[in-house]
């Protein structure tokens, strides 16, 4: 296995819409599931059109649910014609994020471990399952998707809604930069070699180990991200120190 995978589909979706939500409501959902799974890449530019003929909407709930995520830093406008993108981020919020991010989602998955249910430990094998699958297969949107669902899962099963909704808005930031981190070789291994002693410290229920596999994914991550941004940043005459 050489821990390479290759995006292949959209990652938006047709939307199926479910009675008792507006449309604006279930649209901003698909577009945050997108941007926390790492579906979109930063820098990468979003169109009006584009987006309603493929969710099946018309441009103004999509308009009002870009919004609210530019409220909220998952997106910005960007140029003289205003276009929604994917924001770029550097090393050093990269590194401040992280640091936050070990302290809430190490809290979060030492949580989990003492409350996990054995529903939400089969979905957490799943998406686990399918993350394997992904890599095995050089499929990314597959393990995208999953490694979202995997933490979100976890994080969810510590039964602290504020806490989640706080992760959740850093993965706004930092889910874009997950496709990025993904093409470095060793990368995937190295990060399902943490997934899976997550997935051991939840089923010891051992809250300890499950901190720690949670941390060191994040900051191998960072690591790797750093890498990138350094070069990038290089690249583009800016400095991150």
């Amino acid at each position: 296995m050489d821990g390479k995978v290759a995006a292949t589909r959209s990652p938006f979706r047709p939307m199926h819409f479910e009675e008792g939500l507006t449309t604006q409501a279930q649209v901003y959902a698909e577009f945050r599931r997108v941007l926390m799974s790492g579906s979109l890449k930063p820098g990468e530019e979003l169109s009006l059109r584009q987006l309603a003929a493929i969710l099946g909407v018309s441009t103004t709930p999509i308009r009002e649910a870009l919004r609210q995520l530019e409220t909220e830093g998952g997106l910005e406008i960007h140029g003289g014609n205003r276009v929604y993108r994917v924001p770029m981020i550097g090393a050093d919020e990269l590194a401040e994020i992280r640091d936050i991010r070990v302290q809430l989602e190490g809290m979060a998955a030492e949580a989990a471990a003492g409350a996990i249910r054995p529903a939400q430990m089969r979905l957490i094998t799943n998406a686990y399952d399918l993350m394997c699958r992904a890599v095995e297969t050089h499929d990314a949107d597959l393990y995208l998707e999953n490694n979202w669902r995997f933490h979100s899962l976890i994080y969810q099963a510590a039964q602290r809604p504020t806490l989640l909704g706080i992760i959740e808005r850093l993965w706004l930031r930092t889910g874009p930069l997950v496709r990025l981190a993904i093409g470095k070789a060793g990368h995937l291994d190295q990060s399902m070699t943490f997934h899976a002693a997550a997935l051991e410290a939840l089923r010891a229920r051992d809250p300890r180990a499950a901190r720690e596999a949670v941390i060191r994914d994040i900051n191998e991550a960072a690591r790797d991200l750093k890498g990138i941004l350094d070069i990038t940043e290089k690249g583009s005459g800016r400095s991150s120190s």
